[in-house]
């Protein structure tokens, strides 16, 4: 599966309250998505526990996202982003959403 890279405004359309998920987890940096847009993900940053933290979104069976894995506390934007990555593709591995069975 691959992931890339996005824009916030383009993981904004996702999302119909975005504003709680960065409540959340701090102020976001980066954003991704897989290759059918069915899985999601964000790095911020937390000024309040001074680390990087993560959040991954898989599709529901309505269509909607809800958070399925979170990262809390890593070190660096680096270990971050290798974390995020590393458990969206394991997320993604066997073509299966947690919430809407087979997505291939």
């Amino acid at each position: 599966m691959r992931i890339k890279s996005i824009s916030k405004r383009k993981f904004n359309r996702f999302l119909q309250f975005h504003a709680i998920l960065e409540s959340t987890i701090g102020e976001e940096v980066q954003w991704f998505d897989d290759e059918k847009e069915n899985t999601i993900g964000t790095i911020a940053f937390s000024e309040g526990e001074r680390g990087w933290n993560y959040a991954i979104l898989q599709r529901d069976w309505t269509g909607k996202f809800q958070v399925c894995s979170l990262g809390a506390n890593l070190f660096s934007l680096e270990a971050a982003r290798i974390d995020l990555l590393v458990a969206m593709a394991r997320t993604n591995k066997d073509g299966y959403s947690l919430f809407r069975g087979r997505t291939e």
